[in-house]
């Protein structure tokens, strides 16, 4: 509980320093950092409660050197101050606050197939009419899901599948009796 708390300080502190025109490359780099963290001994090593904060900056300057200024010193804060084991929750938080104060809402359509652009465009005009700003779809197909369509936005789940609706129908059966 603690690790998200500092997590969503840090998120605040980045989005707060980062402009609208610094935003993508930030982003992007934070992005790349965040691959080769979770994907290579970089992440093991940066999160060890051995290996000294001075040996941890010495590396992440060196792999960030031609990262944008603003970055660079943010990860390099992260590895001195010993912060690195939280810097995915760090790098959720960010997306999360910059798209909030930004006015931009990012949904996950998950449906058993791929669903066309028209019915994706269908949902994000309704979408518009509740969220006033920029609605974001991404769509995941999960087989698992007989038929319909399942919304996320966060932790915040729309179930129109057809799994839920027979077990919706089957709560109203058994109450009814």
């Amino acid at each position: 509980m603690k690790g998200r708390a500092v997590a969503r300080r840090y998120a605040w502190a980045l989005v707060a320093s980062v402009t609208d025109q610094e935003y993508p490359e930030v982003d992007s780099e934070l992005k790349v950092f965040l691959r080769f963290f979770k994907e290579t001994p970089l992440g093991e090593f940066l999160s060890s409660h051995f290996v000294p904060p001075a040996r941890k900056k010495g590396l992440v300057e060196e792999i960030t050197r031609n990262f944008h200024k603003k970055t660079r010193n943010f990860l390099v804060l992260l590895a001195e101050r010993n912060r690195m084991v939280i810097f995915p929750m760090i790098l959720e938080f960010f997306h999360q606050f910059w798209n909030s104060v930004h006015g931009i809402y990012e949904f996950t359509l998950i449906s058993a197939v791929d669903p066309e652009e028209d019915l994706v465009e269908r949902i994000k005009k309704a979408l518009l009419r509740k969220f006033k700003g920029e609605i974001k779809i991404r769509t995941q197909v999960d087989p698992s899901i007989i038929g319909g369509l399942v919304l996320k936005k966060g932790y915040t789940v729309y179930d129109g599948s057809i799994e839920k609706q027979l077990e919706l129908i089957k709560r109203k059966i058994i109450e009814g009796e």
